[in-house]
């Protein structure tokens, strides 16, 4: 499609002026990936520019809130530097199925298709917007792709929303082993301005509701190895402040709850099966800002989502290897904690 064409149709004149509450909610395991993304953020954009934050320490158990940190940068530097940070900052590195389903695209149009679904499948349950087509990202030829962030909440709810998002995406696009060639932002008027050009980011602002073009090269560089099972890490569920010893207590615990089929151990059985009782389990585990509860529930729906990828199972024996009690058990998990359905991943991961 015309990307004039495309600028003309109405959007939203700013980011107070969509209805929806900014906090509505985004499912489980959306938020906790994506909180964890932007405390991360936040705390590389006291690293990297000091004199927004000036002297600024935090004090050992404080959490500054993320938001308001990013807030201060958009205000002192503006969309370019939301923009570059997040960039740099969107490959994946922790589990969402929204990230585990894009890094393993095998081609453009295979990109578009899923990412396009999924941002569909999620309004649908969100929004009860079904049968309305999201305009979140197209193809404009084989190797443009056109970005609209202002058509997709939460980012059109935020000044720095879109240049965030827009971000994310790109360094979602080079994690997946795209090369980007530029990148510019369009104007509903249809003024253009070059964002990245020969590996350098030109520093322009990028308008509020302006759609994001991103020349991508016919080149795909294969993946690093072990680029994927990345996508896939819990780690991100804990508290930044936990050390190794908490990092190694969840890879056991969750290499035990991968193997079990049927049904989930109870908190002892997992407890007896690491050497510890039941309390000190719990303990530890609510030292990392965990709950066996919770942990549950994101170990299923990796696995479920693992096997929906590459399993030719039906439904009903994946519910029953990711240890869910029956299908509907596991439909009802995805909707809370992912807004799509088994159902509709497998659709968009099979074409």
């Amino acid at each position: 499609m015309n990307i004039r064409a495309k600028i003309s149709q109405p959007v939203a004149t700013g980011p107070t002026a969509a209805s929806e509450s900014v906090n509505a909610p985004l499912g489980e395991a959306y938020s906790a990936y994506w909180n964890w993304w932007l405390s991360r953020f936040a705390g590389e954009a006291v690293k990297r520019y000091p004199d927004v934050y000036g002297l600024e320490t935090v004090q050992a158990g404080t959490h500054p809130d993320p938001m308001d940190r990013i807030a201060r940068l958009y205000v002192a530097r503006g969309c370019d530097a939301i923009f570059g940070l997040a960039r740099a900052l969107g490959r994946p590195s922790g589990f969402d199925v929204a990230s585990f389903l894009i890094t393993g695209t095998g081609s453009i149009p295979d990109l578009v298709r899923k990412w396009s679904g999924f941002v569909g499948q999620q309004s649908a349950i969100r929004f009860q917007a079904e049968g309305r087509e999201n305009g979140f990202i197209e193809r404009e030829d084989d190797f443009t792709l056109v970005l609209s962030p202002y058509n997709v909440r939460p980012a059109n709810q935020k000044p720095f929303g879109p240049a965030m998002l827009a971000g994310v995406a790109a360094g979602t696009l080079e994690g997946a082993g795209y090369e980007i060639e530029a990148i510019w932002s369009v104007t509903r008027t249809g003024h253009s301005k070059p964002l990245l050009r020969f590996g350098m980011f030109l520093g322009e602002r990028i308008e509020f509701d302006s759609d994001i073009v991103i020349r991508l090269s016919q080149k795909r560089r294969p993946l690093a190895s072990g680029a994927v099972p990345g996508t896939l890490s819990l780690y991100h569920l804990m508290r930044p402040e936990v050390g190794p010893a908490g990092a190694r207590l969840l890879s056991k615990l969750v290499s035990h709850m991968e193997v079990v089929e049927g049904e989930h151990p109870t908190l002892a059985t997992a407890a007896t099966s690491l050497g510890l009782s039941a309390r000190s389990l719990s303990r530890r585990l609510h030292e990392a800002g965990l709950g066996y509860g919770r942990l549950t529930r994101f170990v299923r729906l990796r696995k479920a989502t693992r096997l929906i990828a590459v399993s030719p199972q039906s439904l009903d024996e994946i519910a029953y290897v990711a240890a869910y009690s029956d299908r509907h058990h596991m439909a009802r998990d995805f909707r809370r904690m992912a807004q799509v359905t088994p159902a509709g991943l497998r659709d968009l991961l099979k074409g």
